[in-house]
């Protein structure tokens, strides 16, 4: 039987340069989101990134935004942030329904607004808790950053795949929604690419993922 064409550990280097090049300062934008997602669907579907740093010993956490104690689902719209883009850190972004001062919700909402900060604190998450992480919301629904890859990866890079066809058209009803009505930043782009380049971005900050690349480097050659 003959070796096969290419080996995972080479794979897996491919995809996180990639990820590299699409969070560059001066690449993202759309293109390179939906590069990102593709990477980031290999490296996530079939344990592909974790496989290979246990092989390698290597443990992979990342630090990401923590939400614990944030009214999300009292959000019509969420946006995680906590990553660069164009010179800055992004915030996070929530929009709660406004009330009238005389309004008897006037008080929840305020206090929706008080508990949701723009800069939240950052805690450490093994890389399959990571990926269960909130990073967006719409009417109450939150998205994880693993349902976010799928969507992208699914709708614009040919990764066709779900186990269940009604719950990824539910998905896809609510996140095309986000995309079309929530552009944050400034400068036109969807924030449902924004959190896909940040997903990116948050995974190559890991102290693992750097171990990982330059064992990988040391052990594919260029």
């Amino acid at each position: 039987m003959q070796d096969v064409l290419i080996e995972r550990r080479q794979v897996v280097r491919i995809h996180l340069d990639q990820l590299e090049r699409s969070t560059a300062p001066s690449a993202p934008r759309e293109d390179e989101a939906i590069y990102a997602s593709i990477a980031l669907r290999f490296l996530m579907d079939d344990n592909a990134l974790g496989a290979v740093a246990h092989e390698l010993g290597i443990v992979i956490e990342v630090d990401v935004p923590d939400f614990t104690g944030t009214p999300l689902t009292q959000a019509i719209v969420f946006a995680a942030g906590g990553y660069p883009y164009d010179g800055h850190v992004t915030e996070a972004y929530y929009a709660y329904r406004a009330s009238g001062r005389e309004s008897p919700h006037r008080r929840q909402f305020e206090e929706n607004v008080k508990a949701s900060p723009r800069s939240p604190p950052v805690k450490t998450l093994k890389y399959t808790k990571f990926l269960a992480t909130p990073c967006l919301g719409f009417a109450g629904e939150i998205v994880d950053r693993a349902t976010l890859i799928r969507y992208v990866a699914n709708r614009c890079g040919g990764a066709h795949y779900h186990s269940s066809r009604t719950k990824f058209d539910a998905i896809d009803n609510r996140l095309t929604d986000v995309g079309h009505g929530l552009r944050v930043r400034g400068d036109g782009m969807s924030v449902v690419f924004m959190e896909t380049l940040g997903t990116s971005w948050f995974l190559l900050q890991s102290p693992g993922v750097i171990a990982l690349r330059h064992a990988l480097a040391s052990d594919c050659g260029p």
